[in-house]
């Protein structure tokens, strides 16, 4: 406990100081200055429950404690000034909170070959120089970095100016993200068409560099087999000791890569005919970045990612589901049957189709139904989300509109904006909020019927520029 605390000290007081000139640290051979921190530092700790039982009237639970503390930096290549995200896992709790963190690198690559779902640039395992516990570890990850950022802080600047996003606009960028959660919800291995184009877009220029892209790249098939969400042995990934100012260990040496003639049969291995199906669990506005050309979505943070369905057929993992979900979803976004997960149930990838739709409503109303409701009543969030108790600002509990509302130039008169903003939204548009918010998740359209809906409700609206003017 004590190391825990020390830890926690030093990621805050590492956090504050935001860096006072610009210490740099070195990736896998690569030198990076780092600028500033991206958003605000999430601290995650899970308790990871064992066991429960009932002694007279007294519940005991035995669990531990595993995790770690992320925060994600805008960091500048030394050499080519390119800017990245770093993804800065601590690991403190030995090796199982490293098996964590590696799952979301193992998710990168399983999806590398989805241009709409964000991919890992590197990543590396570390010992932190004075560290005084070995056991100890940090993950850095290097990811792509948008200037735009992501959905949002669209929200966020709508709110903000009084704006709201044109519609047509608004469904092509929801019609992306659907496009991409369908490649997690139908996943199929890469073709070796596919893994080739991938491995072309990195940065080796050498037959040994293409054959270490090419184990890296199809290593995630082996993932198929395997819950990402359970414990399993990871590949051996570079390690080495980083630190600030330059000062750096060399890497460990890394394992044999397959020969030419091995990757050549694996590629000539067939793909897999039937879809295996994985769930992001954690959609949400902040969790699309938008592309510097304003027009496609990229699905990101993919800590969350599970397989999907997932059989409850006992208590324990009704629990570890329930805590998994507590720690990687969103509350206001969480569907409801992972807030209440029951032994005998089924939960499956509509959790998705869900905070799709409480993402959709959030562009067009500045936050999550059950935000609004919850607000509005001063009731439980989750008892808001289980009881699927939401409506658009502008209707009443039976969902007919009601008389549109004088506006006042109060600044705490946010219900009277939102149904305001409400007013303009389209009965289609609405429709597809409706559909996604279904209680029950055999009610719910799956990602290939959602995507039909939107493409349909897209054909029927007007150009932007002719709705505007």
């Amino acid at each position: 406990m004590a190391q825990l605390m020390l830890d926690l000290l030093s990621s805050v007081g590492n956090c504050l100081n935001c860096f006072p000139g610009s210490p740099t640290l070195r990736i896998n051979g690569r030198s990076f200055k780092m600028l500033r921190l991206l958003g605000e530092a999430c601290i995650v700790i899970v308790y990871q429950t064992l066991s429960c039982y009932r002694l007279d009237n007294l519940t005991l639970i035995s669990f531990h404690l595993q995790g770690g503390f992320s925060y994600v930096y805008l960091v500048e290549d030394t050499t080519t000034h390119q800017l990245l995200a770093l993804k800065k896992i601590r690991c403190p709790f030995g090796a199982e909170s490293v098996e964590q963190a590696m799952r979301e690198v193992e998710a990168y690559r399983l999806f590398a070959h989805v241009p709409t779902i964000i991919s890992a640039v590197d990543h590396v395992v570390a010992t932190e120089r004075g560290s005084s516990d070995e056991s100890s570890k940090t993950v850095y990850i290097l990811l792509p970095y948008y200037r735009r950022g992501n959905l949002q802080d669209m929200i966020n600047s709508n709110l903000v100016n009084r704006s709201a996003f044109a519609e047509r606009h608004l469904m092509m960028l929801f019609l992306g993200v659907c496009k991409a959660l369908a490649a997690m919800h139908r996943y199929r291995p890469p073709s070796a068409v596919e893994r080739m184009r991938v491995v072309g877009d990195g940065d080796g220029d050498g037959d040994e560099d293409e054959d270490d892209d090419d184990e890296e790249r199809n290593r995630p098939d082996d993932l198929q087999h395997r819950p990402l969400m359970a414990p399993h042995p990871f590949s051996s990934s570079p390690s080495s000791s980083i630190h600030q100012h330059h000062q750096h260990q060399p890497p460990s040496p890394p394992s044999p890569s397959p020969t030419r003639k091995q990757q050549q049969q694996q590629q000539q291995q067939p793909p897999s005919k039937q879809p295996r199906a994985y769930a992001h669990r954690d959609i949400k506005p902040g969790n699309i970045m938008i592309n510097d050309q304003g027009t496609t979505p990229i699905l990101m943070d993919l800590g969350s990612v599970a397989p999907s369905p997932i059989q409850v057929t006992s208590q324990s993992i009704a629990l570890q589901l329930q805590d998994t979900a507590a720690e990687h979803s969103t509350m206001p976004y969480r569907a409801p049957e992972l807030f209440d997960v029951r032994p005998g149930s089924v939960v499956d990838s509509k959790s998705d189709i869900w905070s799709m739709g409480c993402t959709l409503f959030a562009c067009l109303v500045g936050k999550s139904p059950f935000e609004m409701r919850s607000d509005e009543t001063g009731g439980s969030l989750s008892l808001c989300v289980l009881g699927a108790d939401w409506r658009f600002p502008d209707e009443s509990p039976g969902g007919a509109k009601r008389p549109p509302q004088k506006q006042t130039n109060s600044a705490d008169d946010s219900s009277g904006a939102a149904a305001a903003a409400a007013a303009s939204i389209s009965e289609p548009v609405r429709d597809i909020v409706r559909r996604c918010l279904k209680a029950e998740p055999a009610e719910r359209p799956d990602i290939t019927e959602l995507i039909a809906l939107v493409e349909a409700v897209i054909e029927g609206l007007p150009d932007d520029s002719s709705s505007s003017s």
